[in-house]
């Protein structure tokens, strides 16, 4: 799972990212190419775990981040596709948009508010996907000149007129009532428009503290009627935040009125969003929380941790969270029936911890 962090010039995309990630824009060399860093996602969970268990390592669940060079309207065929390709090589997308003020730092033309940033990259994104469908179907009309299409073939075609019709409307593709298998009949074109995307409303200390911004109710329908997640965090505050030590922060935070830092909320709505969650294994040697997608099997879970765990699976112990925590130990958990032997094929929930049975 990679998510791609895109936004216009100047619109703070590059901040959140190094604040995600722990990495330095120092560090870097050229600022028009995409860097790809991993972000902790953090979790009360492990940590009250890891008391419980003392390991000798305690490790929360990733995910992987590319900071996408700014993308510049004005910008050349070339570069254009250039960008591109970086979001089509992303799950999801996090599009930073610009709301915070600063004389010092120029909006981009034609962008002077977060709306009009969000309406040229929602028009770019569907344009390029509009491009890409109607190729496709300029190839399988000329393919059926030449000899009849496969079934396959058919249903890739009717589902590719459905799409344009919907791209021609100006909406994106996420919101067209498309199963999971024509979505996967889709899956090589990699539409843009079909990828799950937050938007990061990047504010000004002054407009984070007073909950408002121009245009703050305009973005949030914008993003509701597309079907987007929504966040707003200053990247300001988190930088400084992020100096702090720890004791200081919790002071810090507590004269904002802020409970947990945005970066934290912005990682949850992530998951939230791609349909991720988080199982947990736990021992001696480590407590861990491993990112599944929503609906995944043991044996999905198994195969997560290693390969040969899921080539050898015979069962899996699982138990919430809560109950394990209500139980105080796996002992209790046995003891009062709490542990569950579960097969290959059942669901694993967010939060369960979870052991693989296998063979030696």
């Amino acid at each position: 799972m990679e998510i791609g962090i895109f936004g216009l010039p100047m619109s703070g995309k590059s901040t959140i990212f190094s604040l995600l990630t722990g990495t330095s824009l120092e560090e870097r060399v050229h600022k028009s190419e995409a860097y790809t860093g991993v972000a902790k996602i953090h979790d009360e969970r492990v940590e009250r775990l890891s008391e419980i268990f003392n390991p000798r390592k305690m490790i929360y669940a990733t995910l992987s981040f590319v900071d996408i060079p700014g993308f510049d309207l004005s910008a050349n065929r070339k570069e254009k596709n250039r960008v591109f390709q970086f979001i089509q090589n992303s799950d999801a997308l996090l599009a930073v948009v610009r709301a915070f003020e600063d004389p010092s730092v120029p909006w981009p033309v034609g962008a002077e508010t977060p709306t009009k940033q969000l309406e040229l990259i929602k028009s770019e994104l569907l344009l390029r996907d509009l491009e890409v469908v109607e190729n496709r179907l300029n190839r399988l009309e000329e393919n059926s000149k030449k000899k009849k299409l496969t079934p396959e073939e058919l249903k890739e075609k009717e589902i590719l007129q459905r799409v344009i019709e919907v791209l021609e409307e100006e909406q994106f593709v996420s919101r067209a009532e498309l199963s999971e298998e024509e979505l996967k009949l889709l899956g090589s074109l990699s539409l843009f428009t079909a990828k799950p995307i937050i938007v990061v409303a990047n504010l000004d200390e002054s407009q984070f503290s007073a909950g408002d911004y121009s245009d703050r109710e305009k973005l949030i329908e914008s993003c509701k009627s597309e079907g987007f997640a929504y966040i707003e965090l200053s990247g300001k505050i988190e930088q400084e935040l992020n100096a702090l030590q720890p004791e200081d922060r919790e002071l810090f935070m507590e004269e904002l009125g802020i409970e947990e830092s945005g970066i934290q909320r912005l990682s949850q709505v992530v998951y939230a969003h791609v349909g991720l969650i988080s199982f947990l294994t736990v021992g001696e040697d480590e407590v861990r929380a491993w990112t599944v997608h929503r609906g995944a099997t043991a044996l999905d879970c198994a195969a997560k941790i290693h390969t040969d765990l899921a080539k050898k699976f015979i069962k899996a112990e699982v138990i919430s969270y809560e109950d394990f925590m209500l139980a105080g130990s796996m002992h209790e958990a046995k003891t009062k029936g709490l542990l569950r032997l579960v097969g290959k094929d059942e669901r694993i929930n967010d939060g369960d911890i979870v052991h693989i049975r296998a063979n030696a």
